[in-house]
C-alpha cells in the first residue's frame, strides 16, 4: 500500500532535513530532491533556486544544472504556445491594421514559422516525456506544418 502524504509536506519535510543536513552531499541530495520535486509541480522558480543552492562539488551536479536548464526551455516551450495560440486566434479573427492588404497576414505567418522553427528546435532537446513530468500540457497547437520543417 502506497503512502499518502499530502504533497506539501514532501518539501516541507526536506526544507526541514535540510535544516539538519550535516555534509555538503546530503545538503546536494535534498536540494536536488527539492529542485525536482519543485519541476514536477510546475512551481519552476522554486525548483531553480533549489538548484542554485546546491553545491557544484558533489554528484547531483548534473541534475541540478540539467534541471535548470530543462526548466528555462520548458518557459520558452509555454512562450511559444501561447504565441502560437493568439497568432491563431488573430487568424480567425483578423483586427484591423494599418498594414496593406495582405500584409497582416503576412507578417502572422512569418511570426508563426519562427515560433514553430523554435518549437521544433526545443522539442528535440526536450523530448515530449520531459515535457510532461515538468508539468506541461500535454494538450498543444497542432503544427499545420509538415515536418520536413519550414
Amino acid at each position: 500500500m502506497p503512502l499518502k502524504f499530502p504533497v506539501m509536506s514532501l518539501a516541507t519535510r526536506c526544507r526541514k532535513a535540510l535544516s539538519l543536513a550535516t555534509n555538503r552531499f546530503e545538503q546536494s541530495l535534498l536540494l536536488d530532491t527539492l529542485g525536482s520535486f519543485f519541476a514536477r509541480t510546475h512551481e519552476w522558480d522554486h525548483a531553480i533556486r533549489a538548484w542554485q543552492l546546491a553545491p557544484l562539488a558533489e554528484p547531483f551536479r548534473r541534475d541540478a544544472l540539467s534541471g535548470i536548464v530543462k526548466i528555462h526551455l520548458a518557459c520558452a516551450f509555454e512562450a511559444i504556445e501561447s504565441g502560437l495560440k493568439a497568432l491563431a486566434e488573430l487568424k480567425q479573427n483578423p483586427e484591423f491594421s494599418l498594414c496593406l492588404p495582405g500584409n497582416d497576414l503576412q507578417l502572422t505567418q512569418g511570426a508563426e514559422k519562427e515560433l514553430l522553427k523554435f518549437k521544433r528546435g526545443i522539442e528535440k532537446v526536450l523530448p515530449e516525456k520531459v515535457r510532461k513530468d515538468l508539468g506541461i500540457s500535454s494538450q498543444r497547437i497542432d503544427d499545420p506544418r509538415p515536418e520536413s520543417g519550414l
